[in-house]
C-alpha cells in the first residue's frame, strides 16, 4: 500500500510567525502580537520569535515592554547581536542617552559588520551632538533621573536625597522640584510638599505637573472642590507633552471627571495609542459614561496588547454583563488597585500552587490566566509575594524562571524582593548571568562573594569612598582606630553587596556616615544635623546610611563565624 501523508490540522509555529510578519507590514500590531504569542507558545525556545515580539512592542511605542522582552533573553547563548541594537534604540527613544550609548557601542564592538551598523553610527553621532555642555549638566540630569527612578520604586528617602541635591545645585529645576514635592507627599510631610509645589506654581501658574500635584494634595486633604479648581486652571489644547498628558489624565481620573478624562485620553492616543494604563482608563471612562459596548472594545484591545492585565479582563467581564443586562457595578474604579474579587482569585491561585505537586503546578502555570495571577501576586501584598517566591522555585520550569527574572527587571520592586528572587533563581540552577534594574539602570548581579581587593571588579566609586574615608578619619581623629573602623565598616559593606553595586550618590555623605558610626562606637553623642549639613544631605539620609554600614558589618561577622564553624566541623571529621 502506498505511503499516505496526512496534513496536520494544527498549524505549526512558522504559520503564525508568517501571519505576524504580514500583520506588522499592515501595521496591525495588535494582531501581530496575537500571532507571535501563538508561535512562541508552540516553540518557546525560538529566540527569533521573541525578538520579533520585542520589535513589535517597540513599533507600538511600548519601549519599556520591548526592553523587558529583550532583557529576559540576555542569559541565552543563542542571543543575536541585534538584541543590543534593539536595547540601544529603545533607550534612545526613552531619552536615556547614557544607556543607549553603552548598548549601541556594545553592538558596534560585537558585530562591526552587523546589519544595523550604519544606523548605529548615525545614532551614536546624534548622541554625541546631544552631549551635556558641562559636567554639572550631566550631574543634575543623573540626580533628577535617579530621584525619579527611586520615587517610582518606592525608595522615598533615596528619592528625596537625590532631588534635594539636584535643587541645591540648581533651584530652578522644575521637574526635580515637582518630583520632590510628590516624594514629601508620599512621606506624609505635607508642609514641605506644599512648600515645593507652591514655589513651582509661583514661577509658572500653568505648570501641568505642579497643578496635578496641587490637585492630588487637596484631594488627600479632603478638599475635592479645590482639587477640581486646580485642574481647571489648565487647558487641554495647551498641553502637548506626552508625560504631562499622562499625569493630567491620572489627576482627572482621581477626581472622577469622566467627560474631561475621555477628551484628554483621546488626545493622548494621538501620540501613544497603546499605553496599557491609559487604555484601561479609557475603557473605564466609557463604562462610567454609560457606553459599555464601546468600553468592551477598548478593554479587548488592552487584553490583546497586554494579556497579563487582570484589570482588563475584570473590566471586560463587567462590561459584558452590563451589555447583557446582568449584575454589574454602576462604575468601574479608575484606580489600578485590584477589586476584592480579583484579590481573592490571586490569593486562591497562590495557595493552590503552593499545595500542588510540582509537575501539576508547572502545567497549570502555563495557562495565561494562572500565570497572570502569579505575576500579580509578585507585585501584591507582602504575603502574596512571600507565597509566590516560595512556590516558584519548587514549581520550576521556564515559566517560573521568567516570572522571577521579571522581578529582577522590575523598576518598582524593592531590593529585598529582588534578593529573594535572585536566591530563588540560584536554587533553581537557572542560567547566569542575571540582570536587575537599580535606579532605572540595567546592572549585572553576580552570584559570588566579593572580597575587598583592588584587583577585584569593585567599581572605582567604591574605592574612592574608602580612600576619602581614610584621609578624612586621619585628618579628623588622632587615633588609628578611627581609620581601622572606617576601613572595616566600608569593606564589610562592599562584601555584603555580594557583587551587586548600586550607583553611589554623594560620596561625602558615605564618608560622614562612617564618621558617625565611629563616634557612636566610642560612646559619643553624634550631631547628625551638623554632619548632614557638612555632607549636603538630610540627617535622615545620613542616619539611614550609618545603619546600613552597621548592619553590613554584623552580617559579615556572622558569615565569618558560620564559615569558621563549618571549617572546624570539616577538620573534626
Amino acid at each position: 500500500m502506498a505511503d499516505r501523508r496526512v496534513l496536520s490540522m494544527q498549524p505549526e509555529s512558522g504559520f503564525y510567525h508568517k501571519r505576524a510578519m504580514k500583520s506588522i507590514d499592515k501595521e496591525d500590531f495588535v494582531a501581530a502580537l496575537r500571532h507571535l504569542r501563538k508561535a512562541i507558545a508552540m516553540e518557546p525556545e525560538n529566540v527569533a520569535y521573541r525578538m520579533d515580539l520585542a520589535n513589535t512592542y517597540a513599533r507600538m511605542g511600548l519601549y519599556e515592554r520591548s526592553n523587558l522582552e529583550i532583557e529576559l533573553l540576555l542569559h541565552k547563548k543563542s542571543l543575536p547581536t541585534e538584541a543590543f541594537f534593539g536595547l540601544g534604540s529603545n533607550f534612545l527613544a526613552l531619552g536615556d542617552y547614557d544607556q543607549a550609548q553603552a548598548m549601541l557601542e556594545a553592538y558596534e564592538q560585537i558585530d562591526p559588520q552587523g546589519a544595523y551598523i550604519d544606523e548605529t553610527e548615525e545614532a551614536l553621532g546624534y548622541i554625541s551632538e546631544c552631549d551635556y555642555e558641562t559636567e554639572l549638566d550631566r550631574e543634575l540630569d543623573e540626580l533628577s533621573m535617579n530621584g525619579k527612578a527611586a520615587l517610582d520604586a518606592g525608595d522615598l528617602e533615596h528619592a528625596v536625597d537625590c532631588l534635594e541635591q539636584a535643587l541645591a545645585k540648581d533651584p530652578d529645576m522644575t521637574y526635580a522640584r515637582n518630583n520632590l514635592a510628590y516624594a514629601y507627599f508620599c512621606l506624609g510631610n505635607m508642609s514641605l510638599a506644599w512648600k515645593h509645589v507652591r514655589r513651582v506654581l509661583q514661577q509658572d501658574p500653568l505648570d501641568v505637573s505642579g497643578r496635578c500635584n496641587e490637585s492630588c494634595f487637596y484631594l488627600a486633604e479632603g478638599k475635592p472642590a479645590q482639587a477640581r479648581a486646580a485642574l481647571r486652571y489648565l487647558q487641554l489644547e495647551q498641553i502637548e507633552e506626552i508625560d504631562e498628558l499622562f499625569k493630567y489624565c491620572l489627576a482627572l481620573a482621581d477626581l472622577e471627571m469622566d467627560q474631561e478624562l475621555l477628551q484628554a485620553l483621546k488626545k493622548f492616543f494621538l501620540t501613544s495609542p497603546y499605553d496599557p494604563s491609559m487604555l484601561y482608563l479609557y475603557g473605564a471612562a466609557l463604562y462610567n459614561l454609560g457606553r459599555p459596548q464601546e468600553s468592551l472594545l477598548a478593554l479587548d484591545k488592552l487584553s490583546q496588547t497586554d494579556p497579563d492585565n487582570l484589570l482588563a479582563a475584570f473590566g471586560a467581564r463587567m462590561a459584558t454583563a452590563k451589555v447583557r443586562g446582568g449584575a454589574a457595578p454602576e462604575r468601574l474604579s479608575y484606580t489600578f488597585d485590584f477589586p476584592e474579587e480579583l484579590e481573592r482569585e490571586v490569593d486562591e491561585t497562590l495557595r493552590r500552587l503552593s499545595r500542588d505537586e510540582p509537575g501539576a503546578a508547572a502545567r497549570e502555570l502555563k495557562q495565561e490566566d494562572v500565570c497572570a495571577r502569579v505575576r500579580a501576586g509578585l507585585t501584591g501584598s507582602q504575603e502574596q509575594i512571600r507565597r509566590a517566591l516560595r512556590a516558584l522555585p519548587l514549581i520550576g520550569g521556564e515559566d517560573a524562571e521568567r516570572l522571577l527574572r521579571e522581578v529582577l527587571l522590575s523598576p518598582t520592586q524593592s531590593a529585598h524582593v529582588k534578593e529573594k528572587a535572585f536566591a530563588a533563581l540560584v536554587d533553581m540552577q537557572a542560567e547566569p548571568p542575571y540582570y536587575s534594574l537599580q535606579d532605572g539602570r540595567l546592572v549585572e548581579m553576580r552570584a559570588m562573594k566579593v572580597k575587598y581587593s583592588a584587583q577585584e571588579r569593585v567599581p572605582s566609586a567604591y574605592v574612592r569612598v574608602l580612600e576619602e574615608a581614610m584621609r578624612h578619619m586621619s585628618d579628623r581623629f588622632a587615633e588609628s582606630e578611627a581609620t581601622k573602623t572606617a576601613v572595616g565598616c566600608w569593606t564589610s559593606y562592599v562584601i555584603s553587596l555580594d557583587g551587586h553595586y548600586p550607583k553611589l550618590q554623594n560620596r561625602k555623605a558615605w564618608v560622614l556616615a562612617l564618621e558617625g558610626v565611629y563616634r557612636e562606637r566610642k560612646g559619643e553623642k553624634v550631631d547628625w544635623p551638623a554632619l548632614a549639613e557638612e555632607a549636603g544631605c538630610s540627617p535622615r539620609t545620613l542616619i539611614q546610611r550609618s545603619r546600613r554600614l552597621v548592619e553590613a558589618a554584623s552580617r559579615v561577622r556572622a558569615m565569618a563565624f558560620a564559615q569558621s564553624a563549618q571549617d572546624k566541623d570539616k577538620e573534626g571529621k
